[in-house]
């Protein structure tokens, strides 16, 4: 049984609020054998769900985990340190941040001098109960993008739906995941407004 099928009434909901931006009639599945838009969204529910989550970093995705390479380090004699590959965990969309100077990501690995990490990386979560209210309100509007064509046939609604996504939408979810993502004195701008304030101070 997939994430679908486990989540039905749930991935049904976000499914029929992108059907229904559509102007479209709510399904009572999401099934293969179903009529088109039932087809339509099961193919294109988890793609446009990842397509999403790897926009931006929202704190209901975050995850870390600890990984070490298969693989031995240099010995100490050597002048250049060997880059270990430490395969990425299977759920991860993103990699955001790697506690090693100088990694770099090839394929499904971070390659970087040091034999174990940590890693912090968009996770691909599934169950749409964990999914914060405005990430589903971007998600549903890119999944009436993807099903406008092949149930509407007009491109003025999809360029619409797309400009709802990009300008309005996405940019509100991300503002709003930000805010709740820090406490006052964690957030990154914090020290960049204190700098400013003791530059006009000395002003």
């Amino acid at each position: 049984m997939n994430s679908i099928e486990q989540h039905m009434q749930t991935a049904l909901h976000i499914c029929n609020l992108a059907l229904a931006k559509l102007g479209e009639a709510p399904l009572e599945a999401i099934d293969l054998n179903g009529p088109p838009a039932a087809r339509l969204c099961y193919m294109h529910y988890h793609p446009t769900r990842r397509e999403v989550l790897v926009t931006n970093r929202w704190s209901f995705a975050l995850a870390e985990a600890i990984i070490t390479s298969a693989e031995e380090p240099s010995p100490a004699s050597s002048d250049l340190p060997r880059h270990l590959p430490h395969t990425l965990p299977l759920d991860c969309l993103r990699v955001l941040e790697v506690s090693s100077p100088g990694w770099m990501l090839r394929g499904r690995a971070v390659f970087c001098p040091q034999q174990t990490i940590r890693l912090r990386y968009i996770s691909d979560v599934e169950d749409p109960t964990l999914f914060d209210p405005l990430f589903t309100d971007a998600f549903c509007t890119l999944l009436a993008c993807k099903l406008c064509i092949p149930l509407t046939a007009s491109t003025t609604a999809r360029q619409m739906l797309m400009e709802e996504y990009n300008r309005i939408v996405l940019p509100k979810a991300a503002h709003f995941n930000a805010v709740q993502s820090y406490s006052n004195d964690t957030h990154p701008l914090r020290r960049l407004l204190h700098a400013g304030a003791r530059h006009r101070n000395h002003l």
